[in-house]
């Protein structure tokens, strides 16, 4: 901070959160701001004087930039008065102000490669760090998760990672109204989406979601064949959904592409394919998770994962399509090692360099460091599993260990292949 004049004072600063984040900071200092586009403006009374303040808020790098002059508006003779300026009258403000600029880092994003760019040690801290790695090691595609009853009447944590995502690069999330094969966390006058009132509300805050966001992709349900197998008297409901979420997307963001994604290994050891089928015709496009495991996630045999990402569009034949997850396992627990899940990385690029998919994801950047919240997320409905030991065992194991990178940063062989192909 530096003192100006008498009464106004000038700072600069940076902070690793995007704008949005700055600005409840700022609201929950001042009481309210007046916005426009980069710059704020706002008074606080305190002690009996009133400050004015004129700030401008520069997103670059994945960092904002807050360069701020104050004045206190007892000290009329101030040539920085930030309320003459306001109203057109003293122009220096807006010429300290304007004069920042930043220069973007250069990018080489490759077509088609998409990630989870989970943080290091699950910290939420370390998020725009994941971001940033990933876009810098080309990365064209982030992707990520939101549960509609997080979001509900709250943007914050979804401002916090989209608005890092749509800064450069292309975005795809998934809204979890189903979670694999259980229901997804909904506000708390709902228990399934097939409620009366469900299909409308949550249509409605879909398309505000790709309104506020523009997100390139947005997909309707997680994984959802798994829990439309066992409840098929739920895709009549799912399918309107579907549809009209779709409808109201493309009313405020035409660009965003709707679909919804399915799993390749349980679609087809299920027989329960008909159920994409049936799906495809409500979607722009549909997501599929294809990982090369059999048995209790036994990580094996390389040329069956590159077999799985070969045949997904198989099963809705013309249909676009993309791939949202896919990884390798690097756990000797799962009959795999760094150097299988190495093998496994130079199959991903060699698929990603010829596939007609519009994107394949990674999952994930870093490994999880505990995976027993993430297990359980599965199995809400399902106490009897969460009692086998040797199965939770091995699917946290599954969970917990597919990253390029062990949890705490440090890389694995295949982290190599992905900065050798990027």
């Amino acid at each position: 901070m530096a003192r100006m004049n008498a009464g106004c004072f000038f700072s600069a600063a940076k902070y690793p959160v995007p704008p949005s984040f700055y600005k409840d900071v700022l609201r929950q200092y001042a009481g309210s701001i007046t916005e426009d586009g980069e710059y704020v403006s706002f008074s606080k009374t305190d002690g009996g004087n009133q400050m004015n303040a004129k700030l401008r808020l520069v997103y670059c790098n994945y960092q904002t930039y807050v360069i701020s002059v104050a004045c206190a508006n007892s000290q009329p003779d101030s040539s920085f008065n930030i309320s003459a300026e306001i109203t057109g009258g003293n122009p220096s403000v807006s010429t300290i102000l304007s004069s920042v600029s930043c220069a973007p880092s250069q990018l080489n994003t490759k077509p088609k490669l998409g990630m989870v760019a989970n943080p290091k040690n699950d910290d939420p801290a370390m998020f725009m760090d994941a971001i940033k790695e990933a876009r810098e090691n080309g990365v064209d595609v982030l992707y990520w998760y939101f549960a509609w009853k997080g979001l509900y009447n709250n943007w914050t944590v979804s401002d916090y990672l989209m608005e890092a995502f749509s800064q450069e690069g292309r975005s795809a999330v998934t809204l979890s109204i189903i979670h694999t094969n259980v229901l997804g966390q909904y506000p708390d006058k709902y228990f399934s989406f097939s409620d009366p009132g469900f299909k409308e509300e949550f249509s409605d805050f879909a398309a505000d979601f790709a309104e506020r966001y523009h997100p390139d992709y947005l997909f309707v349900g997680n994984e959802v064949d798994d829990y439309l197998y066992a409840h098929r008297d739920k895709i009549p409901a799912f399918k309107e959904i579907l549809s009209e979420t779709r409808e109201k997307v493309h009313a405020v963001s035409p660009d965003t592409k709707v679909g919804f994604t399915t799993t390749y290994h349980d679609a087809k050891t299920n027989n329960a394919t008909d159920i994409i089928v049936e799906l495809a015709p409500e979607a722009d496009l549909i997501g599929y998770t294809a990982y090369g495991y059999h048995g209790m996630f036994v990580f094996d045999n390389v040329s069956l994962g590159r077999f799985m990402l070969e045949d997904v569009k198989n099963i809705v034949p013309g249909k676009p399509y993309a791939i949202v997850e896919t990884g390798w396992s690097s756990s000797s627990l799962l009959s795999s090692s760094k150097a299988k899940q190495a093998e496994f990385a130079e199959e991903y690029f060699s698929f990603v360099e010829t596939t007609d998919a519009e994107f394949v994801n990674w999952f994930s950047l870093h490994d999880g460091r505990d995976c027993t919240d993430a297990a359980n997320s599965f199995l809400t409905d399902l106490p009897q599993v969460k009692e086998d030991e040797e199965f939770m065992t091995v699917f946290k194991e599954y969970l917990c260990t597919i990253g390029l990178k062990m949890s705490d940063g440090t890389p694995k062989q295949a982290w190599g292949v992905w900065e050798e192909n990027t």
